[in-house]
Parts: structure tokens; sequence; C-alpha cells
């Protein structure tokens, strides 16, 4: 099938609609996929690339074409009786951000042909970012990575993005045959700890593996992986122990390509990877209790469906994913303590797809607490094989109740199946809930482009792990059963699979925006009690605390590390 089998308006169209365009919004390009329209131009004089999440700084815009490349223009030009045009200078133009119209194949092939530098080929990757939020500590943007940052350690973040910034200014140089990138004594890493140069060129060998197995150029791509396998660690610093998982994943991915089969990667998939695990084992609880992002979140959503059914006496809350519903025990607490208007029922509804038996077990459990607390209690689990089965039927939902539905990072599991996604809110409309709470990644995995996706997850996990740092001790085999049963999964499903086997997919909240309009949804503004009780968890439960940052983007919250998304907060009523 397909490597783009994604539902409209949730797949990343650059680099197969068109070719990608500076300085345009992720929501004008996903506007231009749903309804047509064209996003404006872009700024020709600027030169800076950007990465998935960060921008990475560029002293020279010029193009540089591989003969190849310059081949397939020079062809499109004859084809189409384009007169009197150079070749370089429609490539310039086009990668400026203006509009020719080329054909599927075209486009796809002169993205992806490398080119004399790796600057061109990582052009693909220039979107996704407005900005970012910055921490009071202050970081870096758009500036010299060295230079800014001299004197003190780098996250993890700063790592990965000044090893960008250094990859592609190095990408020229050869050396044994195979590009290299690797300068040790280069003047902008000497004001750097030793420790931190060391991972610089890790990640940038990470990134030149990753490009060379882009271009299918897997005998170079191998050479480089044997000496980035030689400094990765499973239990060291967190870039070594990303690379072990990233460059795991190449491998992979070298060896499904090579066999031109992809029909095994990622069907071994036991755990849903993007952040949030599910089921219930001690390694979710030391996630749970020492990382602050899922806290944080169910702070803030539970305060927010509180809000919404103030002056409801009968609740029915349709949980999406129960996992271990321990986040309702502070629903009921909060519920037992209200006094102006008395709750005469509360019901929760959890779908679920498989292990009913469990479900029902933390509906007991949950039974047993309401009881303590003198609430009137009724739980349920509505149980389908898949979505295409979910009926709002199913559900016994009175005039008299205020639905509230609750989903806990589940819909992007769903992106490769448009059509349960489709199913679902079709379903949830239905029901008229009076508001919706939509927690999701905040970042966008779910690019056709492999080179785009990889460096978009590669610095979603570099977040991921430098939170990983600071919350829980290297030698901590929670921390080490973390990140292999539940990151290493994702990652390798992201970097390896291709089509229906790639369910590892993420977007970002603009592009939910755009698709939640077509259920009549409408985003409310998540008020400032929310963002009151996800501050006071962050103080009162986590010594790591300081490093979460919580902010508004428009009416939904943004949590994230040191001022970059993670995870966002979104309500929604139905018109």
């Amino acid at each position: 099938m397909a490597d783009d089998l994604c539902l409209p308006g949730l797949v990343d169209i650059q680099g197969v609609n068109k070719l990608p365009e500076a300085h345009v919004s992720e929501e004008a390009l996903m506007t231009q996929a749903v309804f047509g329209k064209k996003p404006a131009g872009a700024d020709p004089s600027t030169t800076v690339i950007r990465s998935g999440r960060h921008p990475i700084n560029v002293a020279d815009a010029s193009v540089q074409l591989s003969g190849e490349q310059e081949e397939c223009i020079s062809n499109y030009l004859l084809d189409s009786n384009i007169k009197n045009n150079n070749v370089n200078t429609i490539a310039q133009s086009i990668l400026e951000g203006h509009t020719h119209e080329f054909s599927l194949e075209d486009i796809e092939f002169i993205n992806l042909k490398p080119s004399a530098i790796a600057k061109e080929s990582f052009q693909v990757l220039d979107n996704y970012r407005k900005g970012k939020v910055r921490s009071k500590e202050g970081v870096l943007h758009n500036q010299n990575s060295s230079r800014t940052l001299s004197g003190r350690k780098l996250s993890t973040e700063d790592i990965i993005r000044m090893a960008g910034e250094r990859f592609i200014k190095f990408s020229d140089k050869k050396l044994d045959g195979f590009t290299s990138f690797i300068h040790p004594y280069d003047s902008s890493l000497s004001s750097l700890q030793s420790e931190d140069a060391k991972m610089v060129n890790l990640a940038q060998l990470l990134l030149a593996s990753a490009e060379k197995v882009g271009f299918k150029q897997f005998d170079s791509a191998e050479k480089l992986l044997v000496h980035c396998e030689s400094m990765v660690s499973e239990i060291g610093h967190p870039v070594e122990r990303i690379a072990f998982h990233f460059s795991k994943a190449l491998r992979e991915r070298i060896k499904t390509e090579a066999a031109s089969n992809t029909d095994n990667i990622g069907n071994d998939q036991k755990r849903s990877s993007g952040g949030l695990p599910t089921g219930v084992d001690l390694t979710t609880v030391v996630l749970h209790q020492k990382v602050p992002f899922s806290k944080v979140m169910q702070f803030a959503s539970i305060q927010t469906i509180l809000d919404n059914v103030a002056v409801a006496k009968k609740i029915h809350l349709i949980d999406l994913q129960i996992r271990n519903g321990v986040q309702w025990t502070l629903l009921i607490q909060a519920l037992s303590e209200r006094k102006t208007v008395p709750v005469k029922l509360l019901k929760i509804t959890a779908i679920q797809t498989s292990d009913k038996e469990r479900a029902e077990e933390i509906g007991k459990r949950l039974q047993s607490y309401a009881k303590s607390m003198n609430i009137s209690f009724i739980f349920k689990v509505v149980s389908v094989k898949n979505m295409k089965d979910l009926k709002v039927e199913l559900f016994n939902i009175r005039h008299s109740e205020a639905v509230a539905v609750y989903s806990p990072v589940v819909l992007w599991a769903m992106i490769g199946r448009p059509e349960d996604l489709e199913i679902l809110l079709s379903v949830i409309q239905r029901m008229k809930p009076v508001i919706m709470v939509v927690m999701e990644i905040e970042a966008n995995t779910n690019s056709p482009s492999f080179v785009n996706r990889f460096i978009e997850a590669l610095f979603l996990h570099s977040v991921w792990f430098d939170s990983l740092e600071e919350c829980i001790d290297r030698d901590n085999q929670y921390r080490t059963d973390i990140e292999r049963s539940y990151f290493g999964p994702g990652i390798q499903n992201i970097v390896a699979a291709e089509g229906e086997n790639r369910t590892t997919r993420s977007v970002k909240v603009d592009v939910w925006r755009t698709f939640f309009k077509r259920f009549s949804m409408v985003e409310i503004n998540i008020r400032q009690a929310s963002l009151d009780q996800a501050n006071m968890v962050l103080k009162q439960k986590f010594y790591c605390g300081s490093s979460c940052t919580i902010y508004k983007n428009r009416k939904c919250v943004m949590v994230g590390w040191k001022g970059t998304p993670v995870n966002s907060v979104s309500a929604w009523k139905f018109k």
C-alpha cells in the first residue's frame, strides 16, 4: 500500500504534492492540502533550514544540483516548451517557494536524489516550526550554537541541533571513500565540555547515516553506522542512548530496503510508543511518577472537564483509553467536595478493543473508591474488535446526562487508519458532549518523507530522553526498560516501517484543528484554573519540574520541556 495512506488533512504534503516552501506555516500547508488553497510565498532572502522542530543555520543559500537533477529539470523544461530558462535559476526559484508545476514523479525525483552537498537534501525540512517558547535559562534561537552555549552544559536537544548545523557545514568533506563529518579539534567545539563535544560528533554521525539511508546509499550508510555504533550506549549519556535506538532502526531499514520487503516491519510492536504507554506495570508507574508530562496533562484535563460540568447533576464520562484509571480518583474526589450542585450520578464508560477483563477490574477499584467518597457510580466497558463496530447506541446515553469525552494521547494511533478515526469522531459527534478534551503528541512523525520524519523523531526523542536524564538516574533499570520497551519500538516503527505497517504517527495541534472542523468541532479556551492545577502538580510532585514548561498556544495548553512542546491539551465542543 502507498506510504501516503493518511487521512486527508493529516498527511504532510511536503515532498509529495510540491517542493518545500520556506517560511510557510504548517497550518497554511494543511489548508492547501484540505481546501486546495495555495499558501503565501516564501521570503527568498532566508538562509535558515529548519529541522522538524528547530532552525539549523546555513551560511550559504546557493543551490547546487546533481547532474541527474539538472537533467530532470532540463527535460521538464523541454517537454513543457519553456524557453530561455536556466536550470539552476529555476531550481533556486523552486526552493525559494515559487510555484512550478511538476509531475509527482519528477518532484519525488528532484527531492530525493542526492546533490553535491547535504544542505539541499535537508531543504525538505524547511517547515514545521514558527518558533519556540524559551525557558528563563535561555535556549538557542537562530544563533551559532557553540558561541551561545559557551561555558555551560548542553541539553540533549541543543546537542542534536548543533550537530545539525555542523552536519550541513562539513557535509562536503570527503575522507576514506565516504563523507566525514567528524572534526574533533574543530574550533566550533573548543568551548564545549569534552563530553558535549563527543556527543555532538556522535549526533552528526547519526544524521549522516540517516541521509545516506534516505538516498539509498547503503554501503556509505553502513560505514557511517559502524562508526556510530562504536560510540553508542544503552545506559550512558542521553545522546548515546538515543543513537543506540536510532542506529538500530537505521540498520533495520537498510535490511528491509535491501530485501525490498516491508511486510514484517512494525508488526511485533505490541505497545503504543508515542510517549505515554498503555497497560499497567511497574515501568509505567515509574514513568508516571518520575516524569511530569502525563500527570500535568491529567490535572489540566480533569480541571477542564470539571469546569464544563460544573452545573451537571448527572455526568457521563467517555474514556477512549482507560489505561490504569487512576486519574478518575482525582475527579471522584473533586466531585465529592462539590457543595453547590451535588452529583447524583457519575458514570464512566471505557472503550476497549482488547483485554476487557482488565478494564472491568479497573472499574471495580473505581467503584470501591467512589463508594468511599459517597458518590453514586456506574462503570461500563464498551468492547469492540475495532472502531468500525462502534455505535452511539452502545453507550446508553440519557438525556439528563452531561457527556464529557476524554481522549488521552490516543487519536494518533488511528492516523494510519483514517476510516477508524472518522467513525470514532462521527459517533462522538452524535453523543453531543458538552466537552471533549484531547491530549496529543506535539510532533509530526507522519511525513511520507523519510528524512523529514527521521529529523522530527530525533528532536522529539531528544526532549524525552533529556527529561528522563533529569528525572531518573542513569543506572535505574526502569529507565532502561522505558527506553527499550516504549521508545525503542516506536523509533524503529517511524524509521524502518512504511505504508500501513508504519503505525507510529503523530501530527501537531494545528493539523488537528484543521481536521476537527470537519466534525463541527469548535475549540474552547482552557481556563487559567487548569494551568494552575498543572503548575501545582509540578511544584508539589516533581523535583525536576522546573524544566517542564506549561504555556498557552491560542486556546490550548502546551506541555513541554525547556521550552520545547511535547504534548498539547485542547478542549472542544460540537456545534
